[in-house]
């Protein structure tokens, strides 16, 4: 033998045995019933879903019928036998009146080439209702889970997603609930439809032979073993696969949106190289995948050969013995063909509710985070004066040191405050504390004397405009950008709004003037356009508390000029908080902190003039 093919067969004998390796438990035992999860949000169409299990009960039964057309075709019309089980049959059931038309029916070819056309009419027409009924039912519930999950996502505090790429949550709420799908479209149906071919079926093989029927079950304990070896390690597997990847999808966004960075570095190939990683990491993964669902498949299917021998072996004894017809047998025969397909589809849903453990336990991770809005924090004062005070505030992100040290200041209502200092002295995270993103670890921020705690954060929110300097605009429109801090405005607020953010005159210049689509994240304007709307939501909102971090950060100071005017009549009457670097903006405060390592260090006020 070669080194090279001696270095296969080494590499893939190693791969067969960590494939085959007993898997790590998992953090989460999910069982079968922990599936009612997904319960809730079938609810609302039970009704469908029950129609739907009728009517493939129903065309189930009338399948199950069609195998002993040969036992009728052999045994009643060719051989002209086999008519005293059927009168025994109906004797014990107190129908002897209908012995002779039972006997004339099954030993009337015509009839019975008949009956079959109209089971297998029947089978079809109420097929095609219970498919529609099936694909309206699936359709239904992940729309409900689809929903109910992103408008909860939406509802998560901003650390949440601080801690998460947009990429990796995209790829929980697409790729996992696309597994859930085809749950609920294919895998439950098929389910059902096998289980009651099962059950109808193995009650009427024990009407033909109980020694064979018995002989034909003896199989099962085989495949709840092969099930319970193969489970866990596939479940596993595609575990590790689903987070595979959904850190590919991370990277892929990180990738798209930093493509600028990446060309003005030169660094594609160390970008391809990276993700490619991650993807020969998920192929690794799925072909584990493949080979475990193979050996399971084919375990199965050596069980059934060995049973399909024994059977063919035993019966042809007993039909030398006399203890069965030949029509018996060869029913029995298309009845075992026909379980074998249900046993081996059941033995497989096993296996092929692994994949749908792994993305419902990813599922009910995100479900597990408690929104904003159900963090006990209700209260939705009447109105708004705008004192806002910090006592004793430390506050640290998870992990890091304290980023605001034992801060104590009111802003009073209706005042302007300056934040000045270096990059990373903590204006911005002060800010966020004020909207409610993050609470402090220790001390307490008042609103009009009530804590923030205690306060409804989306109530909060709907009474703050935020100018950032990093601006996000939809793909949409100008207008409805701008409309976005009032949707129920007017154009010819829309239109107030931008002249009084000094972006108007721009916007008519456009081809489309409002109804101009702005790109993705406004990449068609520039960044001081994109800031002046930003501005010009502000105005449109009219709130009583305002937050502007390095409002005019992308504007020269021809254009900061303009929109200064208009920024001082927005400030009258409002609390507002101003982060600025540059110190032109810092004369429309009354008052000024400098803040350096967390701490107010220096309070003063504007120069006069």
């Amino acid at each position: 033998m070669s080194a090279g093919m001696s270095h296969r067969l080494r590499t893939a004998v190693r791969f067969l045995r960590d494939t085959l390796r007993r898997p790590e438990p998992p953090g989460t035992r999910l069982r079968y019933r922990d599936l009612l999860f997904l319960a809730r949000f079938a609810r609302p169409v039970w009704k469908l879903g029950l129609l739907s299990l009728v009517l493939t009960i129903l065309t189930t039964a009338l399948s199950s019928l069609l195998p002993l057309s040969s036992k009728v075709l052999i045994d009643f019309i060719i051989m002209k036998e086999g008519f005293e089980k059927i009168e025994s049959l109906l004797s014990r059931l107190g129908l002897e009146g209908a012995i002779p038309g039972v006997k004339h029916f099954l030993g009337s070819i015509d009839l019975v080439v008949l009956a079959i056309l109209l089971i297998g009419v029947g089978i079809g027409t109420i097929g095609m209702a219970q498919r529609y009924l099936v694909l309206r039912f699936q359709q239904e519930v992940i729309f409900n889970l689809q929903t109910t999950l992103f408008d909860r996502l939406l509802r998560y505090p901003i650390s949440f997603f601080r801690r998460r790429e947009v990429g990796y949550l995209m790829s929980r709420v697409s790729d996992d609930i696309y597994v859930l799908q085809s749950l609920f479209s294919e895998q439950i149906s098929h389910m059902v439809t096998n289980l009651f071919y099962l059950l109808f079926g193995v009650a009427i093989i024990f009407t033909l032979s109980v020694k064979l029927a018995l002989l034909s079950v003896s199989i099962l304990p085989f495949y709840v073993f092969i099930n319970y070896y193969f489970g866990g390690r596939l479940r596993s597997v595609s575990h590790s696969e689903r987070e595979g990847s959904a850190e590919v999808s991370r990277d892929l966004q990180e990738v798209f949106s930093g493509v600028e960075t990446i060309k003005s570095y030169s660094t594609e190939e160390r970008e391809v190289k990276k993700v490619s990683r991650g993807l020969r990491k998920v192929i690794d993964t799925r072909i584990k995948a493949m080979v475990l669902s193979l050996l399971s498949s084919y375990s199965v299917k050596g069980s059934q050969l060995v049973t399909t021998v024994l059977i063919m072996w035993f019966g042809a004894r007993e039909i030398l013995r006399g203890s069965v017809t030949i029509g018996d047998y060869v029913a029995f025969t298309s009845y075992v063909v026909f379980l074998s397909n249900s046993v081996n589809r059941l033995s497989m849903f096993h296996l092929i509710f692994q994949p749908v453990f792994a993305s419902t336990e990813r599922l009910m991770e995100l479900f597990r985070v408690i929104p904003e809005d159900e963090s006990g924090r209700r209260l939705r004062p009447d109105g708004v004066k705008g004192e806002i005070r910090f006592e004793g505030v430390t506050f640290s992100y998870e992990g890091g040191a304290p980023v605001l040290r034992d801060l104590s200041f009111t802003v009073h209502p209706g005042e302007t405050v300056a934040l000045v200092g270096p990059s990373g002295a903590g204006k911005t995270t002060l800010v966020n504390l004020v909207l409610g993103f993050y609470t402090p670890r220790r001390g307490a921020i008042y609103l009009d004397g009530r804590d923030l705690r205690e306060i409804d954060p989306r109530w909060l929110r709907e009474q703050t405009g935020v100018v950032s300097q990093d601006t996000f605009l939809f793909n949409d429109t100008v207008e409805n950008n701008i409309r976005y801090g009032d949707p129920g405005a007017t154009r010819e607020e829309v239109v107030e709004a931008a002249r009084k953010s000094r972006i108007h005159d721009e916007i008519a210049a456009l081809p489309d003037g409002y109804d101009t689509l702005v790109g993705e994240r406004g990449a068609r304007l520039s960044a001081g356009q994109r800031q002046r709307i930003s501005i010009a939501r502000a105005f449109l909102k009219d709130p009583p508390i305002l937050i502007f971090d390095e409002p005019t950060s992308a504007l020269d100071e021809a254009a900061e000029r303009a929109v200064k005017d208009s920024l001082k009549a927005l400030f009258q009457r409002r609390t507002t908080f101003i982060i600025s670097h540059r110190m032109s903006m810092t004369d429309l405060a009354q008052r000024i902190f400098l803040l350096e390592d967390g701490k107010i260090v220096e309070e003063r006020r504007p120069p006069e003039g």
